[in-house]
C-alpha cells in the first residue's frame, strides 16, 4: 500500500461553502426515462421509500422525458404493454407513487434549467441523474450547470452493446480539483463533472432506436445491460446519500462479466486539474486505459482484479 497521502481513498462529500450536515436532503432530477433511466426510476423509488438512516435522505424527485412508450420499448426498457401510448415519465411516476406510496413528480418534455431549484444549502442539495444517449442532451445539462456555482452534483450513465460507465462530479473548475481532498476528515469536496472527465460524452451521435427484437437480433444491445447499469447507479446514489461513495467512475464490460472503478483520492483527481484527461480513449480501451495518464482502478465488492 502506498504511503503517499494523495493515494488515500476518501469519500465524496460535496460540502461546498455550506459545511457538512448529516440531515441533508437531496432533490433529484432524473433526465431520461428510456433504457437505463426507466430502471433508475425503480432504484430512486427504493431509495425514497426506504429512507435508510445513517445518511442523507431523498427529497423531491422529478422524472423528465419527452417521449411516449412504444411497442418497441417493451422488454428492454422498464415498461409493460399497458404503458404503450403513455408518456414514459408519467407512466413511471404513476407506477411507483401507487406501489411505494411516494410522491414522484414528472415532466413530459426535455430537460430545462428551470427544473433545478435556484437555491441550495447544507440541508438541501441538488442531484441531476443523466440517462440520455445523445451529445445534445448532455450539452443541455452541462450548459445549465455552467450557470451554477458548483451547487449541483451530476451523475451520468451511458452504455452500448455490452459495456458502459457511470461518472459523477460537481465542478467544471480545474483549480478547485487541485485541493479537493480534506485530509483532516477524509472527504473530497470536488470531482470533475462527467463532461470534464469524459469530453466525448458531449459529442455522441444519436442512433435510431430499434425494437427490442431488432436490437437483440442485430446484437446492438444486451438484454440486461440497462438494468445492470441502473443497479450500479442505484448503488452509487445509495453510497452518496450515506456519505460513503469512494469511487468517481465505474466501468462495466458484460461479455467477460468484469467491472472496475476509479478510487476517489487526490492523486486521481489531480489528473483533471490540468489540461490532460484521464478518460478512456474509446470503448475498446475500456479495460486497457491509455498510459501514462490512466486512473488507477479498484475492484468493487467481490469483482476480480483485472489484467493490464
Amino acid at each position: 500500500m502506498s504511503s503517499d497521502p494523495r493515494m488515500r481513498t476518501v469519500a465524496f462529500y460535496p460540502a461546498g461553502r455550506w459545511g457538512i450536515s448529516g440531515n441533508t436532503r437531496w432533490n433529484i432530477c432524473l433526465v431520461g426515462c428510456g433504457g437505463t433511466g426507466s430502471y433508475i426510476a425503480h432504484a430512486l423509488a427504493q431509495l425514497k421509500a426506504s429512507q435508510l438512516p445513517g445518511g442523507g435522505a431523498v427529497g423531491r424527485v422529478i422524472l423528465v422525458d419527452p417521449d411516449e412508450v412504444e411497442e418497441r420499448n417493451i422488454g428492454r426498457q422498464n415498461f409493460a404493454p399497458a404503458d404503450i401510448g403513455h408518456p414514459k415519465a408519467q407512466a413511471l411516476a404513476f407506477r411507483y407513487n401507487l406501489g411505494f406510496g411516494i410522491d414522484f413528480e414528472w415532466v413530459i418534455g426535455p430537460f430545462h434549467p428551470s427544473l433545478l431549484p435556484k437555491d441550495t444549502s447544507s440541508l438541501s442539495r441538488i442531484l441531476v441523474v443523466g440517462a440520455v444517449d445523445t451529445g445534445e442532451a448532455r450539452r443541455s445539462i452541462a450548459s445549465a450547470l455552467k450557470e451554477r456555482d458548483d451547487d449541483v452534483v451530476w451523475l451520468d450513465a451511458g452504455n452500448g452493446l455490452d459495456r458502459g460507465q457511470v461518472v459523477i462530479g460537481n465542478t467544471f473548475r480545474r483549480a478547485m480539483l487541485s485541493h479537493s481532498v480534506d485530509p483532516r476528515i477524509d472527504i473530497a469536496r470536488y470531482l470533475p463533472y462527467p463532461s470534464l472527465a469524459l469530453p466525448e460524452l458531449l459529442h455522441s451521435d444519436p442512433r435510431p432506436e430499434p425494437s427490442c427484437a431488432e436490437a437483440l437480433q442485430a446484437d446492438l444491445q444486451g438484454l440486461f445491460v440497462n438494468r445492470f447499469m441502473a443497479s450500479i447507479v442505484g448503488e452509487h446514489l445509495h453510497r452518496l446519500l450515506r456519505g460513503q461513495l469512494t469511487v468517481s467512475q465505474t466501468w462495466i464490460h458484460l461479455r467477460p462479466m468484469e467491472m472496475v472503478s476509479v478510487a476517489i483520492n487526490q492523486h486521481n483527481i489531480d489528473r483533471y486539474s490540468t489540461l490532460r484527461s484521464a478518460r478512456m480513449q474509446s470503448a475498446n480501451d475500456l479495460f486497457q486505459p491509455a498510459e501514462p495518464i490512466r486512473a488507477e482502478p479498484i475492484p468493487l465488492g467481490a469483482s476480480p482484479a483485472l489484467e493490464e
